[in-house]
């Protein structure tokens, strides 16, 4: 019996350590893990105006936002998820939400408490590597979970390299779950 193989970050020269990220098999595992958890929180950033077969990512945060999980928008995403109808998201600078994601003192953009899941979706791969790696060292109580169709070894848990194809599956199976 072979040992499967190791998934490959997207860009050779990042990789985790000594602990990268496990791989998500499917959308739906993705949400299960999701709604187990207390205090989750989207990140949805500037990638996430590709598009999938017609579908922005923008689309995909709103349907996530929709299910009651808090979203930050970076960049320029709060004009873009507003534009889609969503009106709900904060609009804050990914390394501004990362260092009060590390810092457990922080009750969360509602003053609840601390977050315990933290999900990117439509990150700038080097960019998002660099919050995943900061998330991992310094709040290390914090699952992260890249949604992105690249590898983020940094991540507890990402997807592995998909196809687009591959990629608008499971984040369909992902919200159809969320939903459920």
């Amino acid at each position: 019996m072979m040992a499967a193989k190791a998934p490959t970050p997207w860009q050779y020269a990042n990789w985790g350590g000594s602990k990268n990220a496990s791989v998500l098999m499917s959308g739906q595992v993705a949400a299960k893990m999701i709604k187990k958890k207390k205090r989750c929180l989207l990140i949805v950033s500037a990638n996430a105006i590709r598009e999938l077969d017609g579908k922005k990512l923008v689309d995909y945060a709103v349907e996530i936002g929709k299910t009651g999980i808090p979203v930050v928008a970076t960049a320029n995403m709060i004009k873009e998820l507003r534009g889609a109808g969503f009106d709900k998201a904060i609009d804050m600078q990914l390394a501004d939400v990362t260092n009060r994601l590390r810092d457990p003192n922080w009750k969360g953009l509602d003053g609840k408490g601390h977050y315990d899941c933290v999900i990117y979706l439509g990150g700038i791969y080097y960019i998002q590597s660099q919050s995943l790696s900061t998330l991992k060292h310094f709040a290390p109580d914090i699952l992260s979970i890249s949604l992105d169709r690249e590898y983020q070894p940094n991540a507890s848990f990402s997807f592995n390299n998909l196809k687009k194809g591959e990629w608008k599956k499971e984040l369909d199976d992902l919200v159809t779950e969320l939903k459920a």
